[in-house]
């Protein structure tokens, strides 16, 4: 038997949750949520606003933005610990990623703040007009609300 033959032989499967093999994990699901939800609730704290106060796009905007700055974080990271540059003097190579994502996040923050201002209206304004929508009926003044 040869040594590589020998090498795949003791290959054990990866069980879930491995973390052995990641590099800088901007592709790791599992390191990229918990920092995006952080991000999530900064970014709404700061915007002072809630979840349930973004429509469905605001919050893809949102859901955009947060998860491209944790991935750039996870780089940030992973260039911290090793360098920008490595051993044989090439850059790392998720610098590549690196621009594209931070172009990425700055696209997804001004199309949040586009549509958040967008989307701020008078909700005074907006009771009295779902009022105004209501059918009139003649009975309402004679009921009583006790």
């Amino acid at each position: 038997m040869s040594g590589r033959a020998r090498s795949l032989a003791n290959l054990r499967p990866a069980t879930v949750g491995n973390q052995l093999a990641r590099k800088h994990g901007a592709a790791s699901e599992a390191q990229i949520r918990p920092v995006a939800a952080n991000h999530r609730r900064r970014v709404l704290r700061q915007l002072r606003l809630r979840a349930g106060d973004l429509d469905p796009i605001g919050r893809g905007y949102l859901d955009l933005y947060c998860r491209t700055i944790a991935k750039v974080g996870t780089i940030d990271a992973y260039v911290g610990e090793r360098g920008l540059i490595r051993a044989d003097g090439e850059p790392q190579p998720c610098l590549r990623l690196y621009t594209t994502l931070v172009n990425s996040a700055r696209l997804a923050l001004a199309r949040l703040e586009q549509h958040v201002r967008a989307r701020t209206t008078d909700p005074v304004a907006d009771v009295q007009a779902w009022l105004d929508a209501l059918p009139d009926d003649e009975d309402a003044d004679a009921v009583e609300v006790t």
